[in-house]
């Protein structure tokens, strides 16, 4: 099981990567005041998630252990190493699915 959210998220055109992603992408996320945790990355509309658009999508997490509180508001940041890439916010909280 996955502990999974739906969120809107962005790849900043000034963070460290150049190139659009695709699903599965799986970049290290940092929710408020937290630690980073890895999850992936699935998109829901498009193939394609390009730097600077707004795009809708689903994450996954092996454990919820170090997102903290989330719920439907809450703002991340997402990374490669140590160099910010990307922003969202979580729309819904999905919980765990298979």
């Amino acid at each position: 099981k996955l502990f999974t959210i739906e969120a809107e998220i962005e790849l900043t055109e000034r963070g460290g990567r150049t190139q659009p992603a695709m699903t599965g992408y799986r970049p290290a996320f940092r929710f408020i005041d937290h630690q980073q945790t890895s999850g992936s990355i699935k998109l829901l509309h498009t193939q394609v998630l390009h730097l600077g658009v707004i795009t809708l999508v689903e994450i996954s997490f092996f454990s919820d252990e170090l997102l903290g509180v989330i719920e439907p508001g809450v703002e991340f940041n997402f990374f490669e190493g140590p160099v910010r890439v990307g922003s969202g916010k979580v729309l819904k909280v999905l919980g765990w699915k298979e």
